[in-house]
């Protein structure tokens, strides 16, 4: 198995890892997620598939105009892929990835 490091930013929902060229998700082992509110609290869940309707798997809670980091030792792994799904109070997210090939 082939492991591709990745680190993505998203300002809104988003799926992490290669989007539009791959017609099958492929695992996602997530190491990190840091995460910045604005002026209110926000969610981030964190979902296993390629949009708002797969299963959520973790939520990454923030406060007001602060900022989270969320470390997983040895990773979590997303097997359909990993879709943030990100409330209308997140700045922005960073994410630590690798995706298995």
């Amino acid at each position: 198995m082939n492991l591709i490091p990745g680190i993505q930013r998203i300002t809104g929902d988003a799926q992490i890892g290669p989007v539009g060229t791959v017609s099958v998700p492929k695992p996602i082992r997530l190491f990190s997620v840091s995460l910045i509110s604005g002026a209110s609290a926000s969610t981030l869940t964190l979902r296993d598939g390629t949009s708002t309707g797969a299963t959520a798997n973790e939520q990454v809670d923030g406060n007001a105009s602060q900022s989270v980091t969320k470390n997983y030792a040895g990773g979590l792994r997303f097997p359909n892929g990993l879709f943030a799904d990100a409330d209308a109070n997140i700045s922005y997210a960073t994410f630590s990835f690798t995706e298995e090939c």
